[in-house]
């Protein structure tokens, strides 16, 4: 699936870079005829038809892959392929980069609930807003105009490693005035790979959903999944939803991110089970 940006430079070559990536897929394996081009911004029906149209393969097994791939997109993805009854197993992927760049996306959409993951009865006041931290907080003031929170709690990814850990709390610094209960519980340090120990926070700091949440996923992609699974396990449990609200980035910097993270000369490639043979092993 190739996403398009709305806004990419005639004189930026992203098309020479998708069709280099193209090129590799295909000599790694891939069929030429299989790749699809959509846009970024597309709506929640053309995400789903283009979901319906893989499906069409007989696909029962799928694996996901979310490194490159926008939240906007890779949640809806998620739910739908979860709800999948064709679907009998999926896990997600995620790699990590060497590095990333100084400005990684530019011209943000207002914010707005990310599609498939608004609030199911409209509410504009929520118990906690729980924010992964990341690098930019793209239109994340507006979260504290447009909805009422009580309290905020942060996901912190563990480690960060330099100079992660300056952008985290530069990020972090931009939003804490609007919050008037700061409490020294308000941060959550948590392994960022470790998306059962984020989605085991999210069901704690929520009451087993029994307190309402809204989520700000702008943290790496590995916490973020966390989010999106909790988020779809609260509208499967019948439980007051946590609306996702995210500002979508309109352009995304052609060299985002660079090289792969070795660890012990392999490459750091993390998988997650989301569902095996027909059961959602992220539930509440």
């Amino acid at each position: 699936m190739k996403i398009l940006d709305p806004e990419v430079p005639p004189t930026e070559p992203f098309e020479p870079r998708y069709a280099q990536m193209q090129a590799r897929l295909v000599a790694a394996g891939c069929e030429g005829d299989v790749f699809r081009s959509v846009p970024l911004l597309a709506s929640f029906d053309a995400m789903r038809e283009a979901v319906d149209e893989f499906l069409e393969s007989g696909a029962t097994d799928v694996i996901l892959d979310i490194t490159s791939m926008p939240k906007r997109w890779f949640f809806p993805l998620t739910k739908m392929l979860l709800a999948s009854e064709q679907v009998s197993s999926l896990v997600a992927t995620y790699t990590s980069a060497l590095k990333y760049s100084n400005n990684l996306s530019s011209n943000p959409e207002p914010l707005s609930a990310i599609p498939g993951f608004a609030s199911d009865d409209a509410r504009l006041e929520h118990d906690t807003a729980i924010v992964g931290i990341g690098f930019e907080p793209l239109g994340l003031n507006e979260l504290y105009s447009q909805q009422k929170v009580n309290k905020i709690r942060y996901v912190f990814p563990f480690p960060p490693g330099p100079p992660g850990f300056h952008r985290n709390w530069a990020f972090v610094r931009q939003l804490e005035a609007p919050i008037s209960e700061q409490g020294n519980d308000r941060r959550w340090h948590i392994s960022m790979y470790d998306c059962s120990s984020v989605f085991d926070a999210l069901v704690e700091v929520s009451g087993n959903g029994n307190s309402t949440c809204v989520l700000a996923p702008y943290g790496p992609k590995t916490v973020s999944l966390a989010m999106c699974l909790f988020s779809i396990a609260l509208q499967r449990a019948n439980l007051a939803s946590a609306p996702v609200y995210y500002a979508q980035p309109k352009r995304y910097d052609l060299n985002y991110s660079s090289g792969i993270k070795m660890i012990g000369g392999k490459s750091d490639i993390q998988a997650y089970c989301l569902k095996l043979r027909g059961e959602n092993l992220f539930s509440l």
